[in-house]
């Protein structure tokens, strides 16, 4: 069991012992503070596992494809879920509970990165470990930022830790000021983290890791140099590949940080509360028995013709010689022997097991001793080798006028073509680039973020039969938030 894994489940058992209450010893000896916590580097260690603590939960990353792939032309709900289809269909408003708990984890995590950065440091330790761990919470930090300033635009930059005097009426910030906060975090994360983690802290941050999260926020920042040159280093640096097989991404016994697995947010099945991966919860079809649980319930769903306007769906995208189609989403009549082998594999029905025909592979793999309800072993990945190879074809078409004949950019771009039985391409535009990333990356919580990058998010829409406004390029500030904070101000139209 990986080394971080376990660490997870050891301080998830001292936070839950911590919390009891001694009635006959009024002391707080059974609590941590600040005070008789953040002494020893073991101390600091544990701090900094608490913050990936928080990306494992299920209202993270367990529920992020509610934001990041519901809206998009990728997924439709499984039913008629009062959260989601408001998402779906673009009637969202400010009490949405996906919306309200997507803002609260990520501002939890900017808070618990917050301790440690202002903590840590004060403790007596070996300076490079202690700068590492700093490094640590700056690119935690930066990842919840990167996905609020996209979802919300401007918002609270939040540096210190709160206390009773504190003034927690804080106003929003503008985007660039988010984009400067986070470029500052990854440039302190690259200059101190190390290019690979000891076996000790396998899974965590790496500098490479803060360079392609950099790479893009430059990216979506239209910082098209700064982003292939991170692009580059990555690269040159050879520390990552493709793996030969696609499906190796997706197989229980060989996804979890393997050759292109540049960050992952690390699970354990069966474990205390959040540390086991949700999402075969979500994804797997309804009433299939395949997670051998009650859970199960395909709440989202890939768009396909049936339901949606042929030739605009995920469905439609894919070439039905591409490699990539059989292990991103499950089709009429397909066996998958990986799902439940004991029991002969798992086979789709003819007639499909949703009111689309189609559902969502990724992520399901059946049920097993080490899988309970709403939980799998199985690492997120947040960031996957081929990312990086097509953000460097998506800046160099982007800063280029929409195209690129460049031989390194056209080497990386044709690498993710030929993993998956895809002829090469001798000149490549910016259109082709982001049609690739639909295909590689489909309910991965890329594709929302990629339509904005790409702009025609209304036309995209329309084209899936949806109607939206330009308000709805933003989500709406929860209502709870406006409720408590009387300097948040509401996102127009909401």
């Amino acid at each position: 069991m990986k080394n971080l894994k376990l660490y997870i489940i050891l301080f998830s058992v001292l936070v839950m012992l911590s919390s009891c209450d001694d009635f006959l010893d009024r002391q707080p000896l059974d609590q941590i503070s600040t005070e008789n916590f953040y002494n020893t580097a073991s101390d600091a260690n544990l701090a900094v596992i608490s913050v990936y603590n928080t990306i494992q939960a299920i209202n993270w990353h367990g529920k992020s494809w509610m934001i990041t792939e519901i809206p998009s032309d990728n997924t439709t709900t499984g039913g008629n879920d009062p959260d989601f289809s408001p998402i779906d269909n673009f009637t969202i408003n400010a009490d949405n509970g996906p919306n309200t708990e997507y803002w609260t984890e990520h501002f939890k995590l900017v808070i618990q990165a917050n301790q440690v950065i202002k903590f840590v440091p004060e403790i007596d330790m070996d300076p490079i470990l202690r700068a590492s761990y700093v490094g640590e919470a700056r690119f935690l930090r930066a990842f919840s930022y990167l996905d609020l300033v996209r979802i919300y635009g401007d918002v609270p930059i939040i540096e210190e830790v709160p206390t009773i005097e504190s003034d927690l009426n804080v106003s929003r910030n503008p985007v660039t000021e988010v984009y400067d906060f986070i470029i500052a975090d990854l440039q302190y994360a690259i200059d101190n983290l190390p290019e690979v983690q000891s076996s000790a802290g396998f899974g965590r941050a790496t500098m490479d890791a803060a360079k392609a999260l950099l790479a893009k926020a430059y990216l979506t920042n239209k910082q098209f140099e700064e982003c292939m040159d991170l692009c580059r280093e990555i690269i040159a640096g050879g520390r990552y590949r493709l793996e030969e097989n696609f499906a190796n991404n997706w197989l229980r016994d060989v996804s979890d940080n393997n050759a292109e697995a540049i960050f992952q947010v690390q699970y354990v099945g069966c474990g205390p509360g959040n540390t086991g991966n949700a999402l075969q919860a979500f994804f797997a079809p309804w009433g299939q028995g395949i997670t051998q649980n009650s859970d199960g319930w395909g709440s989202q769903i890939p768009t396909s013709p049936s339901i949606d306007n042929p030739g605009t769906t995920i469905k439609d995208a894919y070439d039905q010689d591409d490699l990539r189609l059989y292990h991103t989403m499950m089709t009429p009549g397909e066996h998958y022997p990986m799902i439940n082998p004991e029991l002969g594999g798992y086979t789709y029905p003819a007639t499909g097991a949703s009111r689309g025909s189609v559902n969502i592979k990724k992520y399901v793999i059946g049920g097993g001793s080490d899988v309970c309800f709403m939980s799998t072993p199985q690492n997120f990945h947040a960031i996957r080798y081929p990312d990086v190879l097509l953000m460097l074809a998506e800046a160099a078409c982007a800063r280029n006028g929409g195209i690129s004949a460049t031989p390194d950019v056209l080497e990386a771009f044709n690498l993710v073509r030929a993993r998956a039985g895809m002829p090469s391409e001798d000149v490549i535009d910016i259109d082709m680039v982001f049609h690739e990333r639909r295909l590689e990356f489909a309910f991965e919580n890329q594709r929302w973020f990629d339509l904005l990058r790409k702009g025609n998010v209304k036309e995209t829409m329309l084209l899936h039969g949806k109607q939206m406004q330009d308000f709805h390029l933003l989500f709406p500030i929860p209502a709870q938030e406006l409720a408590v904070n009387t300097n948040l101000v509401q996102n127009p139209g909401y």
